[in-house]
């Protein structure tokens, strides 16, 4: 009796897992890598020398020969005085960084993120940028060399090529 009962059993018992994933779906949380972590800080801290226009702790991230290129004029980079310059005119403002991602090349990093722009007095700053700095390593610590960047608009159609689907790999902790 105790056998056959159990043999009823197991069977049953093997479906409590399909059950429960029904009641509550697994969430999946993306992990921060240590290079997400390295690079989150060097922005941020080229963000607060921005808004402090501090010289010294901008001449450590920003390399002499920097430039920005952007959407808008993608022929006609902006070299380094003259972004600083256009920084330094707008009023300190909040923003944060999300959705970083990183690759590296040796001696090289490049690093994409979405920059959201709480507001600024003026309202003069895009709201959303999406932004593209190349990080190069020197014998004094990480430099950013170029910076691609471009406002995010209305228009959500994907480039030739983009897939719009979510990965199919997700990472989980």
């Amino acid at each position: 009796m105790k056998i056959s009962s159990l043999l009823i059993a197991l069977p049953l018992l093997a479906c409590l897992p399909c059950f429960a994933s029904d009641a509550a779906p697994q969430r999946v949380i993306p992990t921060v890598t240590r290079t997400v972590q390295q690079f989150s800080k060097l922005e941020n801290d080229w963000l607060d020398a921005v808004q402090k226009r501090d010289m010294d702790a901008i001449d450590k991230l920003v390399a002499n020969d920097f430039e920005l290129r952007t959407s808008a004029a993608p022929g006609r980079p902006t070299p380094r005085a003259e972004s600083l310059k256009q920084s330094f005119g707008l009023a300190p403002f909040q923003s944060h960084i999300e959705q970083m991602a990183t690759h590296e090349f040796g001696n090289v990093i490049i690093v994409s993120f979405l920059w959201t722009i709480d507001s600024t007095k003026e309202g003069t700053a895009a709201q959303k940028i999406f932004v593209v700095d190349t990080w190069k390593q020197n014998q004094d610590g990480w430099q950013v060399v170029v910076r691609y960047a471009s406002t995010v608009a209305a228009d959500t159609r994907n480039p030739p090529g983009a897939d719009p689907a979510e990965p199919a790999i997700k990472k989980k902790i």
